[in-house]
């Protein structure tokens, strides 16, 4: 069995750590904190705006909607239980636009959006992971976020800006 981690009060109270929940099991749900210490780092440092951060939020709602099979905290808003029907097709809708997110930026963005959005990494971890400098691995971020928020405008229903 794998041990949970929490964060120290102090981490929590940074505001870079959202919870999710992540089917383990067919509609068995299990709470899941997930950070982006990047994402924040480079919003507060004024180098990206709120559409960055709402656009790279909702790639990782996608993501862990779509592709790790957590349930969309949108379908439950009315206080009933999820549909089965709505919850497949809000899975179906979350990887398609993964998917197009995929193959409209590249791997090496998805690799990126996915240290910065699910694995949490901060801008000195992916530095120590990629082998890159520091300026370019936030510079390549910087513009990976200008296209996902132009990409998520061109959605259907969806605005960024």
């Amino acid at each position: 069995m794998q041990k949970t981690i929490e964060p120290t009060p102090e981490r929590l109270a940074k505001g870079d750590i959202a919870e999710t929940d992540i089917e383990i099991r067919k509609n068995v749900y299990t709470p899941c904190l997930r950070s982006s210490g990047a994402l924040y780092t480079l919003r507060k440092s004024g180098a990206i705006k709120d559409c960055h951060v709402a656009a790279a939020e909702m790639w990782a709602r996608d993501y862990e909607t779509g592709i790790e099979g957590a349930r969309d905290p949108e379908a439950g808003k009315s206080g009933g239980k999820a549909d089965p029907e709505l919850s497949l097709i809000s899975r179906a809708a979350a990887v398609t636009r993964c998917e197009a997110v995929r193959r409209s930026l590249g791997k090496v963005s998805w690799r990126f959006l996915r240290m910065m959005m699910i694995q949490g990494m901060s801008i000195n971890k992916m530095k120590a992971e990629l082998k890159k400098d520091h300026a370019k691995i936030a510079g390549a971020i910087e513009l990976l976020l200008e296209q996902l928020v132009e990409l998520y405008d061109d959605m259907p229903g969806r605005n960024m800006r």
